[in-house]
């Protein structure tokens, strides 16, 4: 059998890009759906969300994508397209684990509000208070809500750990991070990976326990979601899907700016990420991998005032502490782009939002631009796009954003 690299991969002018077959079933898979009917739902509504995400399939640029969206809790969209890795000619599947990226983020921060809830921590105390070597250099008042808000001054690593390697050095990191000086103190600018670190220290230093042993036992064991993890355990990378960078090579405006906010050249984040070291590193604010479906019910979780299958996961104010905007909608220092932050989450807006439009009340995350996991509690609603193909590509976020609209759409608000 032809080596199904060659098979499905194209260099051409506009990059590296997925050979896309005619037909698409093939390379399709879905799983148990409730029929739109039954939700009182359009279903040729809900038709065009998954077409959208056919015709981004159609550019390229992902190998694999997987979406569920659940309304009301129940699955009305769960198919996946493409293949998990190049290597291999299995396909990618709604339980297909992937590395989210930034939406990693939403993990940590529920940590976090977890911890209040146990009054190990309040959002309000100082980082220095339980890190005191991150008082040096002026940043002895810097909040645990301040980092969860992009508002901490550290948005952007010192130059010499700026580099995809260095995002693995968990101890490195924090030790440039404790030196250097505030950059943009009270002014919103993405954290894209700093404030993890110091937020996965805050942690383990009041709980007396280490990210791995708090995710499992206050979210994903309780939740039913094993497979959630800070990077992969030996046993399972044989079974996770692979991010792979796609498209365009150094794109004016976009590559710098995607250099700047993640350490690193895009084009060596993602392959970074496949390798051993980066699968057992622990990256707070993006090295969770998760599938489609495990996203899907923290979101549903969310969405559903902290509950999940009968059990209770979060109290509802934390619910409310943890989606309550910190500020305006301004143009972010970091990522010259309109948007509004919660501690610990995007948030939606009236008009136009990361989520569709006229959805004020939606939050969740994007990931390395293209994954995207959010609940909308006026639409009952929560989903999960995740994909594979890490591109800088216009064209891709413009797929995204047409992907994200056609679900807000297909779910009106009750």
């Amino acid at each position: 059998m032809m080596n199904i690299v060659d098979d499905l991969v194209a260099a051409t002018p506009l990059g590296v890009r997925v050979r896309v077959p005619l037909r698409l079933g093939g390379v399709t898979t879905r799983g148990v759906e409730t029929p739109a009917a039954d939700l009182d739902l359009s279903a040729s509504a809900v038709n065009r969300a998954w077409t959208a995400v056919e015709t981004l399939y159609r550019t390229g640029l992902h190998p694999g994508m997987s979406l569920v969206v659940r309304h009301r809790g129940q699955v009305i969209l769960d198919r996946a397209i493409g293949h998990r890795r190049l290597d291999s000619d299995d396909l990618m599947t709604t339980d297909t684990p992937a590395c989210l990226f930034s939406c990693s983020k939403v993990i940590t921060a529920l940590i976090i509000h977890r911890l209040v809830e146990q009054d190990l921590l309040q959002l309000d105390d100082t980082v220095a208070h339980y890190i005191p070597e991150f008082a040096r250099n002026g940043k002895q008042d810097v909040t645990i809500r301040s980092l969860l808000t992009h508002r901490a001054g550290i948005a952007k690593l010192p130059p010499h750990i700026a580099d995809a390697d260095s995002l693995f050095d968990s101890d490195a990191v924090l030790q440039a991070l404790y030196d250097a000086p505030l950059s943009n103190a009270n002014r919103q600018g993405y954290h894209a990976t700093t404030a993890g670190y110091v937020l996965g220290e805050v942690a383990h230093r009041a709980s007396g326990r280490d990210l791995h042993d708090l995710l499992r036992t206050e979210l994903t064991d309780p939740l039913g979601t094993p497979n959630v993890t800070y990077g992969v355990p030996l046993d399972r990378r044989d079974q996770v899907a692979l991010s792979y960078s796609t498209g365009p090579k150094r794109l004016p405006l976009i590559s710098p700016l995607l250099t700047r906010l993640l350490g690193g050249s895009p084009e060596d984040i993602a392959p970074a990420m496949n390798t051993p070291r980066g699968m057992s590193a622990v990256v707070p604010a993006a090295g969770a991998y998760a599938s489609a479906h495990d996203a899907a019910s923290i979101f549903a979780m969310l969405a559903n005032g902290g509950t999940w299958n009968g059990r209770k996961i979060l109290d509802r104010d934390t619910i409310d502490r943890a989606t309550t905007a910190a500020g305006p909608l301004v143009i972010d220092d970091s990522f010259p782009a309109p948007i509004r932050f919660s501690p610990g989450f995007m948030l939606g807006e009236r008009y136009a939002s990361l989520f569709g439009l006229g959805t004020p009340d939606a939050f969740g995350h994007l990931g390395f631009t293209n994954i995207v996991c959010w609940a909308d509690p006026s639409r009952e609603l929560s989903a999960a796009f995740v994909n594979t193909g890490k591109a800088a590509s216009p064209e891709s976020f413009v797929g995204m954003a047409a992907v994200t609209a056609a679900i807000s759409a297909a779910v009106p608000v009750r």
